[in-house]
């Protein structure tokens, strides 16, 4: 068995977090994900789950036919996934852990069922990558804060209100 392509996990994340392929590898812990998901889950596991992505976008790429960097379907992508990944038993659990993995920079412990099945492996417990990882997690550009206790946004900004992108604001009043 050849082991989990870096590239073909990075085009997983994208597609699983909705962040681009220069956001993720500007956090700089692609590489360290990868890392900690095959040792969580082994490296079959990994291999089938990117298999089964790459199924997934030559579904949605049509006659194209290139599941890279092709332009795609988003819907038929998206019908693909939750039928190929998510909808599977066995990389569901791994998939949905990927993403609480970019977006909050910990690796949770899969579901006793999971486990029960396809067996346990130490680094499969819930923990935090890195110390980097909680400060490089997606979730605070995607609500557009910084992490509590890390990345300060300087001195005084306390006293300014809260920037709030226009795109969250439809639909109130002023």
């Amino acid at each position: 068995m050849t082991a989990p392509s870096f590239e073909d996990f990075l085009l997983l994340s994208v597609d699983l977090t909705a962040f681009e392929e220069t956001a993720l590898l500007g956090t700089g812990m692609a590489e360290q994900y990868l890392a900690k998901v095959r040792a969580a889950c082994g490296d079959a596991v990994v291999v089938a789950l990117l298999d089964a992505h790459r199924a997934a976008r030559t579904e949605a790429a049509g006659d194209t036919r290139s599941p890279h960097r092709s332009p795609l379907d988003r819907d038929v992508l998206d019908r693909a996934l939750r039928h190929r990944v998510f909808g599977d038993e066995r990389l569901g659990p791994v998939a949905r852990n990927v993403i609480k993995l970019w977006y909050a920079g910990m690796w949770y412990g899969l579901p006793p069922e999971w486990t029960d099945r396809h067996g346990a492996r130490a680094a499969a417990v819930t923990s935090t990558v890195t110390t980097a990882s909680y400060q490089e997690g997606l979730l605070w550009p995607a609500i557009g804060a910084n992490p509590p206790g890390a990345k300060a946004p300087g001195y005084g900004s306390w006293a300014q209100p809260p920037r709030i992108e226009e795109r969250y604001l439809k639909g109130t009043t002023t």
